[in-house]
């Protein structure tokens, strides 16, 4: 009989968001779950549920005590926010949840970032994580602030961080992605972006900070991947742009039926 493997204790921000959902809904039983949030998820999966605003460091201290992992979500995601909007919960947030993590002796805090952060270069560049940060919105701007106390926290600190640059989630056959939607190298599935988060929790020890492009393996590649299938050992599956093919064949397919379907209901009333 092989013994009982202790699951990793894991906190999740943002838990009320659409990427904490499909997180805490996909990943359920792989890790003691504890959610956070401003407000309670719609549904828990029967996870434990902690409330707190990452704004308020008090309130996260205690609920970061006894998680090993942080993956950090919460935050404001819009591109047109502005930096009243911003500060409290991207700039004061994001050193309340690594400070929290420090005090509370966590081993490793995995950063939602973003694309955006990047996204000032050009489109036919293959962008390295190495580079320097690039990006068109304040919204980007907060993200790489984001990457920068990550790194001192890292270096100065002894806590392990992961930055992963976020693309555009989508689901693998949504009706919207089809050839000629752009940013389609921007992509980044549901399947893949859980085995990123996943490669991001059980990566070495030794790995102690990183920034990582999290698309899917899209072609052509607008994002380097190297250094996240090296370090994090993350296998992406999909591609963003073969997937569109597919998805409008089978469109195209659908309306076929449709056509052919009114045509005989048209026919049998003659």
């Amino acid at each position: 009989m092989k013994p009982q493997v202790e699951k990793k204790r894991v906190l999740l921000t943002g838990a009320a968001g659409y990427i904490g959902g499909l997180i805490a809904s996909r990943l359920s039983e792989q890790y003691e779950w504890i959610l956070t949030d401003r407000k309670r998820p719609a549904d828990t999966r029967g996870l434990r549920f902690m409330p707190a605003d990452i704004s308020d460091l008090n309130a996260l201290q205690p609920v970061c005590r006894g998680s090993e992992i942080i993956v950090h979500l919460a935050g404001m995601a819009d591109l047109k926010a502005d930096w009243d909007a911003l500060l409290p919960p991207n700039i004061i947030g994001a050193y309340n949840i690594l400070q929290a993590a420090c005090e509370a002796g966590c081993k490793r805090v995995i950063f939602a970032s973003s694309i955006h952060v990047v996204d000032g270069y050009a489109e036919e560049l293959e962008v390295r994580p190495d580079m320097p940060v690039a990006p068109l919105t304040l919204y980007g701007a907060s993200k790489a602030w984001g990457e920068a106390l990550a790194a001192y926290y890292a270096r100065q600190k002894n806590l392990s961080v992961f930055c992963l640059r976020i693309g555009w989630v989508t689901p693998r056959n949504g009706r919207h992605l089809v050839p000629g939607v752009p940013h389609l190298e921007d992509m980044i599935t549901h399947e893949d972006l859980l085995r990123l988060i996943t490669a991001g929790i059980e990566a070495p020890d030794a790995v102690r900070f990183g920034i990582f492009h999290g698309i899917s393996d899209n072609h052509p590649k607008r994002w380097d991947l190297r250094n996240a299938r090296e370090l994090l050992h993350y296998e992406p599956r999909d591609d963003a742009f073969i997937l569109a093919r597919r998805n409008y064949s089978a469109i195209g397919r659908q309306l076929g039926r449709r056509v052919v379907r009114k045509v005989r209901k048209v026919i049998d009333r003659i």
